[in-house]
């Protein structure tokens, strides 16, 4: 039995979920970031590991940095991984 692929760098996704307004504790609202779109693919630019729990950039989105307090410094925001499915079509590395 072929084991489950994991989503990796590099993966084509599809966005399974929607994203509600950030929470108070983060330092942007919705409005001030572009968000992945329900139904829509999108390829994996970086997995991000957090104690909050896994995240993700992608390369068809770049938003700005902003300052989180809790780890003293400025990261472009992510989005949780449990929101994107693995799709069957392979992006190719060149």
């Amino acid at each position: 039995m072929k084991a489950k692929e994991k989503i990796v760098t590099g993966s084509l996704v599809l966005c399974i979920g929607t994203f509600g307004e950030p929470g108070s504790d983060l330092p942007f609202k919705k409005n001030e970031i572009e968000i992945p779109e329900n139904g829509k693919n999108y390829t994996i630019r970086e997995i991000v590991v957090t104690p909050y729990g896994t995240g993700v950039r992608l390369v068809e989105i770049k938003n700005p940095s902003f300052f989180f307090g809790n780890i003293k410094r400025h990261e472009e925001p992510i989005f949780g991984i449990e929101k994107f499915q693995l799709t069957k079509t392979k992006i190719k590395k060149s």
